[in-house]
C-alpha cells in the first residue's frame, strides 16, 4: 500500500515536471529573440540612478523600505534624484559591475527570472485549483501574452518582472503553509513578510498582497464562528500575518507618498480619484488582456465583473471567488493614474484572468465529459450496435479531460502565435538608438580626468528625455567624481561654461571633443 502511494506521488511529480518543461519551452519560443535587444532609453536612467546611489545606500533603501532615499548629487546632478524602487538595484548593480553596458547579460537574467516564475506560478495555480489541467492552461495564458511582450523585450520593465516574481513567491509560500491547515510560525511569517517587502521594493503594485491574502483567509474560513472567542482565536491564528503586512503597507504608502520627492508629487504618477478614472482604466486593462482594444466600455466592464462574481459564487468555487476579487483589487494601484498605464504593468492582473479562463475551460471540458458518459450509458445502447457502444463507454472522463485540455492549450498557443506575429516587430528594434549612443561615447577613445567637468552639446534631439545622454556618459566613464552638464538641460552660468574642462559635441552616431585639457586653445 505504501509503495503504491509512493509510486503515485512519483507519477504526479513526473507529470508536473513535464507540464512545467513544456511551459518553459513554450515561453522560450517567444522570448529568445529578445536576447539580441538593447537598452531602451529610460533604462539608462534606471541603471544610472542605482549607480549613483551605490551598493550600500541601495541595500539600506531595501531594508528601510518605507523611506525615500536621495541619491548623492553634489558632484553629479543639479536636480534631485530618488531611489524610488530600490529592488531594481539588486538586479542592475551586479550586472553593471560585471558586464558594464553589454545588454546581453541583462536580457539573459531578465528572461531567466521569467523562466523561474513559471514553476512558481504553476505551483501556486496547482495549489489554488487542485487541478493540473487548470494550472497548465492558466500558466500557458500567463507566461507569454503578446500585449505584455514588454516584460520580455524591454529591460525597463524589470521592475514589473521582479515584483511579479516576489509577489507570486510570497503568495505561493503563504498558501503552501496554509493549505496544510496550520497557522504560520514566526520564522514562516518573517519569510512571507520578507518576500512581500522585496516585491514592494520592486514596484508599488505589490501593495495589494495583504488584501488578497486576507480575502483568501475569509473564503477559507468557516461560514460562521461558534462564539466571539472562536472568532478571536481565528483572528490571532490566521489573520495576524495580514494585519502585520497591512501595517507595513501603511508605513510604506505614507513614506512613499509624502514629501517633495515622492512619486505621487509628480504629474505622471499623481493619482486622480474618480469613478470615471476607475472604470475607464479597468476597461482599458481588460481590453488589452482580451485583445479587445478600446471596444470594452465601462458598462461592459461592470457587466463582465458581475458575471464573474455570479459564476464564482454560484459554483461555490473558492478559487474562482478569490480570482473575482483579484481582478478588481490587484489593478487598484494603477486605476487612478492618468494617462492610463497598461502593457507590462498588467502582469499581476493577467494571473487573475488567466485563472478564470482556465477554470471556465475546465468546467466546459468536465461538462463535455459528463455528457459523453450520459451518451454512452443511456443513448448509444438504444440506437447503436454493441461494438460502438462498448468502445464509446471505454473512453473514460479522465481521457476526455486530458484531450480537452490539450485542445484548449493548442488553440490558445496558436492564437498567441498569430497575435504575436503582428505585434512583435516593434519589440525587435528596442534599444537600437541607445546602443548607437553608447558606441559613440566609447568611440571617443579616452576617459576624462578624475574630478573634471564636462559640457555635452547635443547636435540633435537624440532622445525625448535629454537626461538619457547624461546617464549614458556617466555609465560609460564610470567615475563618480565627474561633473557632467548637458546643454539646454542644465542651467550653467557663463563662468561655469568658461571653466569646464571638456566640451564634447554629441549626435547619435558621432562625437567630437571641442575642448579638453590637451587642447587649451580650443573654445
Amino acid at each position: 500500500m505504501e509503495n503504491a502511494e509512493r509510486g503515485r506521488t512519483y507519477q504526479r511529480i513526473i507529470f508536473d515536471a513535464v507540464c512545467v518543461a513544456v511551459l518553459i519551452a513554450y515561453f522560450l519560443h517567444f522570448a529568445l529573440p529578445a536576447l539580441w535587444g538593447g537598452f531602451r532609453e529610460d533604462e539608462m536612467g534606471n541603471i544610472g540612478i542605482c549607480w549613483c546611489a551605490g551598493a550600500l545606500k541601495s541595500l539600506l533603501a531595501n531594508i528601510v523600505f518605507w523611506k525615500l532615499f536621495l541619491c548623492p548629487g553634489d558632484a553629479l546632478y543639479d536636480l534631485p534624484l530618488y531611489l524610488y524602487r530600490p529592488g531594481g538595484a539588486l538586479y542592475y548593480l551586479p550586472l553593471y559591475h560585471f558586464f558594464d553596458l553589454d545588454p546581453l547579460p541583462y536580457r539573459i537574467v531578465q528572461i531567466a527570472i521569467l523562466v523561474a516564475s513559471i514553476p512558481l506560478v504553476y505551483y501556486l495555480s496547482r495549489r489554488l485549483a487542485s487541478s493540473r489541467s487548470i494550472a497548465f492552461i492558466a500558466v500557458l495564458a500567463l507566461c507569454y501574452h503578446p500585449r505584455l511582450a514588454g516584460l520580455v523585450f524591454v529591460g525597463a520593465f524589470i521592475y514589473d518582472v521582479l515584483c511579479g516574481f516576489f509577489y507570486f513567491a510570497a503568495l505561493a509560500y503563504y498558501i503552501h503553509v496554509r493549505e496544510r491547515e496550520v497557522a504560520m510560525r514566526p520564522p514562516q511569517l518573517l519569510a512571507f513578510l520578507g518576500l512581500y517587502i522585496i516585491a514592494l521594493n520592486c514596484k508599488e503594485m505589490a501593495v495589494t498582497l495583504p488584501v488578497i491574502v486576507l480575502i483568501y483567509e475569509v473564503l477559507k474560513s468557516p461560514p460562521a464562528w461558534a462564539d466571539w472567542k472562536a472568532f478571536s482565536r481565528w483572528v490571532r491564528s490566521y489573520i495576524t500575518p495580514q494585519l502585520i503586512a497591512g501595517l507595513l503597507t501603511v508605513f510604506y504608502i505614507y513614506g512613499k507618498t509624502h514629501g517633495s520627492g515622492s512619486l505621487a508629487s509628480l504629474d505622471p504618477y499623481r493619482p486622480v480619484y474618480s469613478w470615471h478614472n476607475f472604470t475607464a482604466s479597468n476597461a482599458r486593462f481588460v481590453g488589452q488582456l482580451l485583445f479587445a482594444g478600446h471596444t470594452i466600455t465601462p458598462i461592459e466592464l461592470l457587466l463582465l465583473w458581475s458575471l464573474v462574481f455570479i459564476y464564482a459564487f454560484l459554483r461555490r468555487d473558492r478559487t474562482l471567488q478569490l480570482m473575482a476579487f483579484w481582478i478588481v483589487i490587484v489593478p487598484l494601484p494603477l486605476a487612478f493614474i492618468v494617462p492610463i498605464r497598461d502593457n507590462a504593468s498588467l502582469y499581476l492582473l493577467l494571473f487573475g484572468w488567466a485563472m478564470i479562463f482556465a477554470k471556465v475551460m475546465f468546467d466546459l471540458i468536465t461538462l463535455l465529459s459528463k455528457f459523453s458518459v450520459f451518451v454512452g450509458n443511456r443513448l448509444l445502447p438504444a440506437g447503436a450496435g454493441p461494438i460502438v457502444g462498448d468502445a464509446f463507454r471505454r473512453v473514460s472522463p479522465r481521457i476526455i479531460r486530458i484531450v480537452g485540455t490539450l485542445l484548449v492549450a493548442f488553440a490558445l498557443a496558436a492564437f498567441t502565435q498569430r497575435k504575436n506575429q503582428g505585434l512583435q516587430a516593434p519589440w525587435l528594434n528596442v534599444g537600437v538608438k541607445t546602443s548607437h549612443v553608447i558606441h559613440t561615447f566609447r568611440s571617443l577613445g579616452f576617459r576624462p580626468s578624475h574630478g573634471s567637468s564636462i559640457l555635452l552639446l547635443l547636435r540633435e534631439n537624440i532622445f525625448q528625455n535629454k537626461w538619457n545622454v547624461f546617464f549614458i556618459a556617466s555609465l560609460v566613464w564610470n567615475d563618480h567624481s565627474l561633473r557632467i552638464w548637458v546643454e539646454n538641460v542644465n542651467e550653467l552660468t557663463p563662468q561655469q561654461q568658461a571653466n569646464v574642462d571638456y566640451i564634447i559635441s554629441v549626435s547619435e552616431f558621432d562625437a567630437d571633443v571641442i575642448r579638453s585639457p590637451k587642447l587649451p586653445q580650443s573654445d
